[in-house]
C-alpha cells in the first residue's frame, strides 16, 4: 500500500465504520484504494520520491478518494480531524522547532533559501518531464530580511482539483499550511492563494509572537 494511504487508513477506515458499517467500509476502502491507484497513473506523482514536495499531491488524492468514498458529505471538521490523527508524530517531530528563536538568525534564513533555491533548480529541470506540472517556485522574491518566504507560481494540487471537480476540498487542504507552522511555533503571512483565485500562493514564515505575525490581518 502507498505510504499515504497506510497512514492515513485508520483514520479513514474509523470514518467509513461509522458511516456504512464494517463489510461496506472495507468494499468502500478497495474502491478509494482503487481509486487512489488510477489518479496515480493518470496524473502521475511528480516524480515520487525524488521530489521532496511530491507528499502533497499524494496527500491531495487520497483526499479526494476518500471523499469520495464518503459520498461527498466530508465535513471540513472530519478533514481536519482526519490530518491531526494522521499528522500527530510529524507535528511532534516539528514542534521542536521554535521560530520565534529563529526566524530573525539572517544565516540560517539564508541556507533555508538557499536550501529551496538549490531545489527550484532541480524543478525547473525536471518539470514538463519526470516531475509533470510540479510547482514553480519562487525564493524569497520581495526581499524579506527576516524569516523564511517563497512564492509559488503554478499548483499542481489546484489544477487537479480544478480538472476533477474537487476546489470544495482544496481550501481545506491549503490550510494545513497554517496547521504546519503552529506545530513549530511559527505563523504564516500569506494574503494570496491560487485556491482562492490569486495569481499565486504567497509564503511568509516568521514567528508566532513575533511583531510581523501581531501585525498581520487577513492571512490565508
Amino acid at each position: 500500500m502507498e505510504k499515504t494511504l497506510k497512514r492515513l487508513q485508520p483514520t479513514m477506515m474509523k470514518a467509513l465504520r461509522e458511516r456504512y458499517g464494517e463489510a461496506e467500509a472495507n468494499d468502500r476502502w478497495k474502491g478509494l484504494e482503487s481509486q487512489f491507484s488510477r489518479w496515480l497513473r493518470e496524473e502521475g506523482d511528480l516524480g515520487g520520491r525524488k521530489n521532496m514536495m511530491s507528499s502533497s499531491m499524494m496527500l491531495c488524492y487520497a483526499v479526494c478518494a476518500f471523499y469520495e468514498a464518503m459520498d461527498r458529505e466530508l465535513t471540513h471538521e472530519q478533514f481536519d480531524m482526519m490530518v491531526e490523527d494522521a499528522m500527530t508524530a510529524s507535528f511532534r517531530r516539528i514542534g521542536i522547532i521554535n521560530m520565534n528563536r529563529l526566524y530573525r538568525n539572517r544565516t540560517l534564513m539564508k541556507l533555508c533559501h538557499s536550501f529551496v533555491r538549490r531545489y527550484t533548480k532541480k524543478a525547473d529541470k525536471y518539470r514538463g518531464n519526470k516531475w509533470g506540472d510540479t510547482w514553480k517556485i519562487r525564493v524569497n522574491p520581495n526581499g524579506h530580511t527576516v524569516g523564511f518566504a517563497m512564492t509559488l507560481d503554478s499548483c499542481p494540487l489546484y489544477e487537479f482539483a480544478k480538472k476533477r471537480g474537487y476546489m470544495d476540498v482544496l481550501p481545506w487542504m491549503c490550510a494545513t499550511d497554517q496547521r504546519v507552522a503552529r506545530a513549530m511555533h511559527a505563523y504564516l503571512i500569506r494574503h494570496k492563494t491560487i485556491s482562492s483565485g490569486d495569481d499565486c500562493c504567497e509564503y511568509w514564515y516568521v514567528g508566532d509572537t513575533s511583531p510581523e505575525a501581531l501585525a498581520d490581518s487577513g492571512s490565508k
